[in-house]
C-alpha cells in the first residue's frame, strides 16, 4: 500500500475550502455552481505543468478566486495552506482600482507580463477555461491581444507556450462557431 502524500490532503482541503467559500455563487452565463470553474482550472494546470510544486499549483488554482470573490484573507490562506499557495492566489487576484484606472485589457497585459512563472501558468489555465465557456466576441479579441502581447514581452516556458497555443486554438474555434451561427 502506498504511503499517503500530505500534498494530497492539501489539495482536498483546498477543494473543500473553496467549495465552502464559493457556496451560493454561480458561473456567469450558466447555472453551474461557481466551484466548477476553479476545479476545471486546476485540471488544466495539472494537465500542462510538470513541477515538484504541482500540489501547491493545483491548490492555488482551486483557490485562485477566493481573495477576489469571498471574505477570505491572505493570512487565512497562508495559515491554512502554505505561503507559496497564498502568494500565488494573491498574485492572481485582480486590483479593481487599477482596472478602473487603466482598463481591464491593459491591466491584464501588464499583470501577465510581470507575473511569476507559476502564476502565469495558473492565469493562462484560467483564461483557457474562460475562453472555452461561452465567451463574448470582445473576450475572444481581448484574449488574442493579451496572448500576442505576452508572447512578445516575455519568454514563455514550454507549459506556458502550450497553454497559449491552446488558447489561440480555442479562440479560433469560438470565432468559427460564431461566424457559422450568425
Amino acid at each position: 500500500m502506498p504511503t499517503p502524500n500530505p500534498a494530497d490532503g492539501m489539495v482536498l482541503d483546498a477543494l473543500l475550502f473553496a467549495t465552502e467559500q464559493h457556496d451560493g455563487q454561480v458561473r456567469r452565463g450558466t447555472d453551474l455552481p461557481y466551484i466548477t470553474h476553479p476545479i476545471a482550472v486546476s485540471y488544466i494546470v495539472a494537465q500542462f505543468k510538470r513541477s515538484r510544486h504541482l500540489p501547491e499549483l493545483v491548490t492555488a488554482a482551486i483557490l485562485h478566486d477566493v481573495l477576489e470573490d469571498t471574505e477570505t484573507s491572505f493570512a487565512d490562506l497562508a495559515a491554512r495552506f502554505t505561503p507559496l499557495v497564498a502568494s500565488l492566489v494573491q498574485e492572481l487576484t485582480s486590483d479593481a482600482a487599477e482596472i478602473a484606472r487603466v482598463g481591464k485589457l491593459e491591466y491584464l497585459k501588464s499583470k501577465m507580463t510581470g507575473m511569476s512563472s507559476y502564476g502565469l501558468v495558473i492565469k493562462l489555465a484560467d483564461r483557457l477555461h474562460n475562453i472555452s465557456d461561452r465567451p463574448t466576441r470582445k473576450m475572444v479579441a481581448d484574449t488574442l491581444e493579451i496572448i500576442a502581447y505576452i508572447q512578445k514581452a516575455r519568454r514563455l516556458t514550454a507549459a506556458q507556450q502550450h497553454l497559449a497555443e491552446r488558447i489561440i486554438a480555442a479562440c479560433g474555434n469560438v470565432e468559427h462557431l460564431t461566424a457559422t451561427q450568425g
